[in-house]
């Protein structure tokens, strides 16, 4: 699963854990807190994400991301040499495009009519879910989610 997708997740549904390869997750709960987490962002109850209300999501998210930032990069930075090769920057330019919230509007809005509805909120989100539910139970493991990172 492209890293993008996880950071993605991650974002959606409000939780780093998500992204840590989680031990069990339940596609029903993984829907909850999208959902829970779509309502929290929809700060005018008409039902869509608009374009203010991503970006004060995105803040949000984002707060505190400095130390992190640092951290990854120096989990990036394999050889520890203060550089990053092309491929850490190819993984770290996917970790970047999922700040942008044009870019999230973008990929969410599938019907380019410049707001989220609940159902195109849940689905990308829901697909990569579905996408590393290897069996197709409902649940992802962590080996399920150790070899969907491995793709």
């Amino acid at each position: 699963m492209p890293k993008f997708s996880l950071i993605v997740v991650a974002l959606m549904t409000g939780t780093a854990a998500v992204a840590q390869a989680p031990q069990v997750s339940v596609r029903t709960d993984v829907q909850k807190q999208i959902d829970q987490n779509f309502e929290k962002g929809d700060t005018n109850h008409d039902g869509f994400l608009n374009r203010a209300e991503v970006q004060a999501m995105t803040n949000k998210a984002l707060q505190g991301v400095e130390p992190k930032i640092e951290a990854e990069f120096k989990v990036l930075d394999k050889d520890g040499n203060g550089q990053i090769s092309l491929a850490e920057f190819k993984a770290a330019a996917a970790a970047k495009l999922a700040q942008n919230p044009e870019a999230t509007l973008q990929r969410f809005d599938a019907n380019k009519d410049g707001k989220i509805s609940p159902a195109e909120f849940r689905t990308p989100v829901l697909s990569a879910f579905d996408r590393v539910d290897a069996n197709k139970d409902g649940k992802v493991t962590a080996d399920e989610a150790k070899k969907a990172q491995g793709r």
